[in-house]
């Protein structure tokens, strides 16, 4: 008797270009912040925690000011490769091996909520 296995899809590797518009949706972003980012940048995006073999805390990001001098496309790339690549924090880090393409800017969407930038 022979017996087919399935395996899942593997993920496609993220060259951490965003593919087309940098449109997210943020409802589903909420929930990539709450498992993958809220330990560091809380649930708010305050960044009112204290996180360990960090010299500073994550930046606030309702800090509408601050928010609006990054672009989508920085925050896309802090997330895909982390914090160094972007000349942050090396304790960041990269969600490229972990998230889709599609997350990413899911994720990008919900954190312009906390700052409506």
């Amino acid at each position: 008797m022979s017996m087919t296995v399935m395996a899942a899809p593997a993920l496609e590797e993220n060259d951490c270009t965003p593919s087309g518009e940098l449109r997210g949706d943020a409802q589903a972003g909420q929930d990539l912040h709450l498992e993958n980012c809220a330990e560091c940048h809380g649930y708010d995006g305050k960044a009112e925690v204290i996180v360990m073999h960090m010299d500073e805390p994550p930046r606030d990001q309702t800090d509408a000011v601050y928010m609006a001098s990054l672009s989508d496309a920085f925050l896309y790339l802090a997330i895909c490769r982390g914090g160094e690549a972007v000349g942050r924090s090396i304790v960041m880090p990269g969600w490229g091996d972990v998230m889709t393409d599609q997350e990413i800017k899911d994720l990008v969407a919900w954190i312009r909520t906390f700052s409506d930038t």
